[in-house]
């Protein structure tokens, strides 16, 4: 084998395993961010996928928090909290993704229901 055919060789293989090795990094789940548009907070706010649920606490008017999801099986979101009106509320965010599938759903919740709904969702 000639130097040349070695060293393209090896850049080759050198190539493949660092894109395989970029693949695992990225992050798996669902990217949820939840951006609360209400004039009062959102109480004890849960979202809920397949198999786990995740508890991000007290969202303050205007405030932002994200959390990532990881479900167990076939899943959709729902996101649950109660309204100042001390109702509880549960709602299907919608969806469809499984172990394995990457992206993000981007909420906002006003009057006490989804505002907008976005979503980027794909296997790998």
């Amino acid at each position: 084998m000639t130097r040349f055919r070695f060293y393209a060789l090896t850049v080759l293989l050198s190539g493949i395993v660092g894109i395989a090795v970029l693949g695992q990094l990225r992050p798996s789940g669902i990217e949820v961010i939840v951006e609360n548009r209400d004039p009062t907070p959102l109480k004890s706010l849960v979202l809920h996928v397949t198999g786990a649920s995740y508890p991000l606490g007290d969202v303050p008017p205007g405030a932002v928090v994200a959390k990532r999801v990881k479900p167990t099986g076939e899943s959709h979101l729902e996101i649950e909290f109660t309204g100042a009106d001390g109702k509880s509320r549960r709602l299907d965010a919608g969806g469809y993704f499984e172990p394995g599938y990457r992206g993000t759903v981007r909420l906002s919740i006003r009057d006490h229901d989804i505002a907008t709904n976005q979503q980027a969702i794909k296997l790998r």
